[in-house]
């Protein structure tokens, strides 16, 4: 029953039909403010012999009657009825909102920059994806000769001090305490300048690509809806030149530092300008019926229409011979920039035999080089194979970007228009880092360009597998085995598995070859506000904490890293951790085994998030893993937070064991115990990843794509104990 108190003092007068006559009768039921109204009711009710299945509609109507009596008192009340009353009421709300009112805050500005770069990267105007990879590489070179030039400036001043004190020394000259001094703070002055002046250049390079990005997503968005205002052509956005768009911006950019005084512009952003506006030109010169480039712009339209073909049957003489000559001397220079050291005459031959299409020319001449030698030999070449005009087979220029495809299986595709067979070949580096979808994607999403130097890294991957001259892993030939595996029992779940010999420092390096390095940078772009986030796990104890976030104790490589080059999306490492300690205080000895928390990068090659996990490690001895041990809690927790977020990729430690220990190289060491450990670490992984795809999460395009899960094994773990790890995951998993 109702408890309602009433609110107001009030007469109601209720007409009734009561048995046995059913005559109407007028009776008046008084209620006053405070009193139960289901208690007056009933007084009500007895005092007239009321029946008491009325009372169900009789308190409901009084309840019904004193709201709304009480909604026209509040209507009464809020009338204004002259303007002096007005001002009053005006006064004593302000004078009532200032008095609960600390302080007046504007809402913070919305942040478009996440929106705009993932925009503009996965726009599919040409040239803007490239522009974006080309500054930040040109940002990372920067930087990398600064720091080499002081470092070598630091080892100068250090190798002359040596030599002053050698000097000393053979002069039989009394080292002064006040000399050794000098020469420290002089060192010590130069290492602080080395770090200041590198976090000046990295916040004026972070500031001007920021202001970069915010102005070309302006200048393509206002381009956008005016080319769709002015025509009704779906297609006009595949034909729009990105080129154009950037040297608008730069353009812009520089009349505003002669207006405003601003920093002045990068070296780095201007020679984007220049390559803009030669590229604009090239392209222009060979833009013409019967060009490369011109059939170039038909193809690159999300649906090939129909094509009048009149204006591609020219005869290889006249004009037809020049445009295929001057495509001939761009494909041979393309393929020379490679680096391979193969001849004109090479390059000539392979595009006369595969009927000028660069990238199965390039396939040719990497694995069937000799073939090319022997029709050189010969004399003579294969004669070109007609093209059909319902499906024409091109080759991109230069200045032409070509398309970014979605990866169909263990090799990156790389043309654009033209189905290419598949080769079965080994695993290839980029196999699981890709994750692509193998089936065919939106119209948007086929048709998003990468230009011919990302090609060229994606070939020499597929090509040139543990060739590289670079450190990174990806780049060497490493003892290295990948598993497919299914979990569930009702509804299976697929999960890719990697066993590989290295440690998270070789997985943060950079390539020493700028076109892997491009590579790298391009694939951490595409997929920064995607589905497809990768991730590792570093290990650090409680002790190291107090200077781990000034890269002093463990993880030094990783923020090496990080300084290496500008953190353009995310704040810098040492700053994620002063939030991390400043929101949950900890220290040394607050910090439990099992904890961990999550920094977020967008400099590092193909990594994204990095989880930090606590271990209480002092030997392999007296640190045995059990199921019950705290960080197996915090390996599960990582697990589920991957699964409940779109990371598809993390590298973890086999034995959960911080990348200072060396247990392989210890003889001493029995190696049934690091066995036991892996068999833990992976029965675990196992029940998590079973337990996880039971988990419901929010759905996404990515759904069905299998996640990754990569095991590293210390680098001094020789050939058998590899496959002795191997056969171990293998039995437990029962991969195939």
């Amino acid at each position: 029953m109702s408890t309602t108190k009433v609110l107001k003092n009030l007469n109601i007068v209720l007409d009734l039909s009561l048995p046995p006559n059913n005559n109407p009768i007028k009776l008046t039921i008084t209620v006053k403010k405070g009193q139960l109204l289901l208690d007056v009711v009933r007084q009500f009710m007895m005092e007239n012999n009321i029946p008491c299945y009325l009372e169900l509609s009789i308190l409901s109507t009084i309840e019904a009657l004193i709201l709304e009596s009480l909604r026209k008192d509040m209507e009464i009340d809020a009338k204004v009825k002259n303007e002096s009353e007005a001002d009053q009421i005006r006064s004593e709300l302000v004078a009532k909102y200032q008095k609960h009112t600390v302080r007046f805050n504007d809402a913070p500005a919305e942040d478009i920059f996440p929106k705009a770069y993932h925009t503009l990267v996965h726009s599919p105007v040409p040239s803007i994806f490239d522009t974006f990879v080309q500054l930040e590489y040109n940002y990372k070179q920067a930087l990398k000769d600064f720091i080499s030039k002081r470092e070598k400036k630091i080892s100068d001043i250090s190798e002359q001090h040596l030599k002053e004190v050698e000097s000393m020394a053979e002069s039989n000259n009394r080292l002064d305490d006040g000399v050794m001094e000098r020469q420290i703070e002089e060192v010590e002055f130069l290492k602080v300048t080395l770090i200041s002046e590198l976090e000046e250049i990295q916040r004026l390079q972070k500031k001007e690509y920021c202001n970069f990005v915010l102005k070309l997503y302006e200048a393509h968005q206002r381009l956008l809806t005016e080319q769709q205002c002015n025509t009704m052509d779906v297609n006009l956005v595949f034909r729009l030149d990105g080129r154009e768009i950037v040297s608008e911006v730069i353009n812009e950019m520089k009349r505003e530092e002669k207006e405003n005084q601003t920093d002045k512009l990068s070296k780095e952003l201007l020679k984007l300008e220049n390559k803009s506006t030669n590229g604009s030109k090239s392209a222009g010169n060979r833009s013409r019926a019967g060009s490369i480039s011109s059939l170039a712009d038909v193809v690159c339209s999300p649906t090939l229409s129909p094509i009048n073909m009149n204006n591609f049957d020219e005869k290889l003489t006249g004009n037809g011979n020049e445009n295929i000559n001057e495509y001939d001397s761009l494909s041979i220079e393309k393929i020379k920039e490679l680096g391979l050291g193969f001849t004109v005459d090479q390059a000539k031959t392979a595009l006369e035999m595969t009927n000028r299409n660069l990238e199965q020319a390039l396939e040719l001449l990497i694995e069937n080089l000799d073939k090319v030698n022997a029709q050189i030999a010969n004399g003579t070449s294969k004669p070109p194979i007609p093209r059909r005009s319902s499906t024409p087979i091109i080759s991109q220029t230069q200045q032409q970007s070509l398309r970014r495809t979605k990866s169909s299986g263990r090799q990156l595709q790389i043309t654009a228009h033209q189905k290419q067979k598949q080769e079965k070949k080994g695993w290839t580096p980029m196999m699981f880092l890709q994750q692509k979808n193998m089936t065919t994607q939106s119209q948007n999403s086929s048709v998003k360009k990468l230009s011919v130097w990302f090609n060229r890294a994606m070939e020499n991957f597929g090509f040139e597998e543990g060739n590289g001259n670079g450190n990174n892993i990806m780049d060497d030939s490493r003892l290295v085995e990948s598993f497919t595996i299914s979990l569930g029992n009702q509804v299976k779940v697929t999960h890719n598995l990697r066993l590989l010999v290295s440690d998270m420092d070789e997985l943060l390096e950079y390539s020493n070859e700028p076109t892997r390095n491009m590579a790298y940078i391009a694939q951490t772009a595409a997929n920064l506000y995607s589905q497809d986030l990768t991730a590792i796990i570093l290990l650090l104890t409680p002790r190291d904490w107090p200077k781990y976030k000034l890269g002093k104790s463990a993880n030094k490589k990783f923020f090496e890293r990080c300084n290496e080059t500008t953190e353009f999306h995310f704040d810098k490492v040492e700053t994620q951790l002063e939030a991390i300690e400043n929101d949950y205080p900890i220290d040394s000895s607050s910090l439990k085994e099992g904890d961990f928390f999550i920094t977020r990068h967008s400099n590092l090659p193909l990594v994204h998030v990095v989880f930090h996990l606590v271990i209480d490690f002092e030997s392999i001895q007296k640190s045995e893993l059990t199921y019950r041990s705290r960080v197996i809690d915090g390996l599960r927790n990582i697990l589920r937070t991957v699964n409940r977020f779109d990371i598809s990729t993390i590298s973890l430690p086999f034995l959960m064991l911080p990348s200072d220990v060396d247990v392989f190289s210890d003889p001493n060491l029995d190696e049934k115990l690091l066995y036991r450990r892996g068999e833990l670490v992976l029965k675990c992984t196992k029940g998590f990843m079973i337990e996880n795809s039971r988990l419901p999460k929010h759905v996404t395009a990515k759904e069905n794509d299998a996640k990754t899960v990569s095991f590293l094994l210390p680098k001094t773990a020789n050939e058998q104990q590899f496959h002795e790890f191997r056969h171990l995951l293998t039995m437990i998993f029962r991969a195939s």
